[in-house]
């Protein structure tokens, strides 16, 4: 065996190993719906508490098939989701202060906060499929979240829990047999996106329909 190929041999071992071993990071660049940016913004101050097992979700699921071979994936969920939902929130209103706790009412009073949107996980489950026959991967994120609008006093306007599924078809390239689906594995993190994506037009449409209830209070 000369030089080159022992080479590259170790390095699709290497490269293997990093993916299988200590788990392959997911990169996850949800973006917000198109729709949302038509908005006009309700004129309140709102602080957002989302709470820190959502901010800090991250999942790990493992695969194996003849076609893929064994992939360990990580799956950052919670920090682009927090984001979305913040960059969602200073769309549909006028203010926005990100909380690291649920405030008092004192906090409220002196921030000059008029609202307070809480955020909290309530599921988030991935499905990872191959279809060895017709050589293709489908993932799946199933993801509810729920969410509470206070007013300053503390008093809930609406809570309600949001539920969505997203789905991403990851099609095997002819040409290389596989190969780059034996190292980098199918793409999934196109799913978990557009769940994300989903839920949060979904939580930014909830906010809007109570614009009358909001400014009122």
């Amino acid at each position: 065996m000369n030089k080159k190929a022992l080479l590259i041999i170790l390095l699709f071992l290497f490269v293997a190993g990093c993916a299988n071993g200590r788990g392959m990071k997911v990169t996850i660049k949800p973006t917000l719906d198109k729709r949302l940016k038509e908005v006009q913004s309700i004129p309140i101050h709102v602080g957002i508490f989302i709470e820190l097992s959502l901010r800090q979700l991250s999942q790990e699921e493992w695969q194996t098939s003849m076609i893929v071979g064994v992939h360990h994936y990580v799956f950052p969920i919670g920090a682009p989701l927090a984001k979305n939902i913040e960059e969602m929130a200073r769309m549909v209103f006028s203010k926005v202060t990100v909380l690291n706790e649920l405030p008092s009412r004192e906090m409220i009073e002196k921030a000059g906060i008029e609202a307070v949107l809480t955020v909290q996980l309530k599921e988030s489950k991935l499905e990872l499929i191959v279809e060895e026959s017709v050589w293709r991967a489908i993932g799946k994120h199933y993801l509810a979240i729920q969410a509470s609008l206070l007013d300053k006093n503390l008093n809930k306007i609406f809570e309600d829990e949001l539920t969505v599924e997203g789905k991403n078809l990851d099609l095997i390239d002819y040409h290389t047999e596989g190969g780059w689906w034996k190292v980098a594995g199918p793409k999934y993190g196109p799913a978990v996106e557009d769940s994300i994506e989903k839920v949060v037009f979904k939580l930014g449409q909830r906010l809007i329909s109570y614009k009358g209830k909001i400014v009122n209070k």
